[in-house]
């Protein structure tokens, strides 16, 4: 059994997580039939809340077991590296926001639909419930943030970035990533509404990318821990999903478009084999970032993604 895990950490994380995420969601469908809602079952919602901790135990199960406390000390080790050049600073605090309004103004200039508002109704006015429940849900939200940089992108991406290049890397835990996600979607809880299943899958695919792409150039866990808040909070704040004043599921997708369009670019601009100006981070490697804004070439080099 050691030698199995030893060999295959991310896919027996992979196995542990969707397997336990299906046992949770085939309760939750037991629990609220009848039209029931989590907020109307509050053992249910229980349940469905701490299911979220889930990756990041198995993470931490499997890395223990194979490397003991050493091997914990690799996957939480990148939250000390927090100095990195202020741009990546600056993205993670404005990524969603700046893809959500690209995908706006195209649609607004393409004439598809109209410009759908800065920010979501009733967060600066009205009654304020957008700002309440942000304000409300924040500690739930930093912790799904911890969670998932840790148990998705520094044990999964970088284990797997030993073997494979960084572009099959990120598409193995993009597709494995999405695929936790689509049973609370097919559920219809735990994640917003108005998101096409085949949507939602290239949404995290795409995210899984850029995540990679900042991590490989700065091997910071601070940074991609406020890039992962900030895309959990803007659900609060953007006028992006079909809830919300009856908006159009249009602009979803132009968000979602735009998202998989840059995320094309950065692996055709930094290349698929390091998504980066240099080397890879691979799990238990301590490189040094990429310091310069140098672009590298495209890649010239033929064979497989391996």
């Amino acid at each position: 059994m050691r030698n199995f895990v030893s060999r295959f950490p991310v896919l027996t994380f992979t196995a542990l997580t969707l397997t336990f995420q299906t046992l949770i969601v085939a309760f939750m469908s037991l629990r609220l039939r009848g039209g029931l809602h989590l907020d109307d079952d509050p053992v249910a919602h229980m349940v469905f809340r701490l299911r979220v901790f889930g990756p990041l135990g198995f993470a931490m199960l499997v890395t223990f077991y194979i490397e003991g406390k050493a091997g914990l000390g690799t996957l939480f080790g990148s939250y000390l590296h927090w100095k990195a050049p202020m741009r990546f600073y600056a993205l993670a605090f404005s990524w969603k926001f700046m893809y959500f309004y690209t995908g706006a103004a195209v649609i607004l200039l393409m004439g598809w639909a109209p410009w759908p508002g800065w920010v979501a109704d009733n967060f600066f006015n009205g009654t304020h419930q957008g700002a309440i429940n942000l304000m409300h849900n924040m500690a739930f939200i930093v912790g799904i943030a911890f969670v998932e940089e840790t148990a998705w992108m520094k044990f999964s991406v970088t284990r797997l970035q030993r073997n494979y290049s960084a572009l099959a890397s990120c598409s193995m835990v993009g597709i494995a990533w999405g695929t936790w996600y689509l049973p609370m979607l097919m559920l219809g809880e735990g994640v917003p509404d108005g998101f096409p299943i085949p949507v939602f899958m290239a949404s995290m695919f795409s995210l899984t990318i850029l995540l990679g792409w900042i991590f490989n150039m700065t091997q910071s866990g601070p940074i991609l821990l406020i890039a992962q808040i900030v895309s959990n909070c803007a659900f609060f704040i953007l006028p992006v999903f079909p809830p919300f004043s009856g908006l159009d599921p249009i602009y979803v997708n132009g968000f979602v478009a735009v998202n998989c369009t840059l995320s094309a670019l950065l692996v055709l601009v930094y290349g698929w084999r390091e998504l980066g100006t240099g080397k890879r981070a691979v799990w238990g490697e301590r490189a040094a970032p990429a310091s310069t804004g140098v672009l590298q070439p495209l890649p010239t080099t033929l064979g497989t993604l391996k």
